[in-house]
């Protein structure tokens, strides 16, 4: 298994990072490529990708809030009927082994919420969350739905995201794209939450 080498960027050691990522990549060029060492090749990547990003922040925060803006928020669609607010984005659900805030689809469901701000204020709620990905073998536990959550209180359309006010199932399909579908209703309507058909909304024809 490829070693986690790649550290938290600081401003003194940052050429010494390129050199251990460099050899990293050296390392796994040698080895057999399977799924798992694919997969740390993908999380090392990412940690020096983020002290890069940490970096250029540190040194420009301007630029990067700037360019931030043009991509901060994901393509959706939205409706609101028979006591459920259903929800497509078109945008990838991280996993959870990604370790960098993704903050387009915090804030693209932030938006959403706003939209419906109040809808679910001091409620008990489900949410259903169906996540595509164009492939037939992945692992659904490994999604991460905090970005989600986060968004909806950020945006206040739940008051909260512990174990008061959210319960959430989560499923994982093959398509031909990726997309996110979520659907939001009070916890007492759970059970047409559950026997919707997600293909019936939001499916281009």
């Amino acid at each position: 298994m490829l070693e986690r080498k790649i550290a938290v960027y600081d401003k003194q050691n940052f050429k010494k990072k390129l050199i251990e990522f460099t050899k990293v990549a050296k390392e796994c060029m040698q080895n057999d490529l399977n799924e798992e060492n694919i997969y740390e090749i993908l999380y090392t990547t990412e940690l020096f990708r983020n002290s890069i990003y940490k970096c250029l922040k540190f040194k420009m925060p301007s630029i990067i809030e700037s360019s931030r803006k043009q991509d901060e928020i994901s393509k959706f669609e939205s409706e609101y009927s028979d006591g459920i607010l259903k929800i497509k984005i078109y945008e990838l659900l991280p996993p959870v082994r990604t370790p960098y805030n993704n903050r387009r689809l915090e804030k693209t469901c932030q938006t959403v919420a706003e939209k419906y701000k109040g809808l679910f204020e001091d409620k008990e709620v489900i949410i259903r969350v169906q996540v595509s990905m164009p492939r037939d073998n992945w692992d659904i536990d490994n999604r991460d739905l905090r970005y989600i959550f986060n968004g909806f209180v950020y945006g206040k359309l739940i008051t909260d995201d512990n174990i008061k006010f959210v319960s959430y199932m989560l499923e994982g399909i093959n398509d031909k794209e990726n997309y996110i579908k979520i659907f939001v209703s009070e916890k007492s309507n759970i059970k047409n939450v559950s026997i919707l058909n997600p293909e019936n909304y939001f499916t281009k024809v």
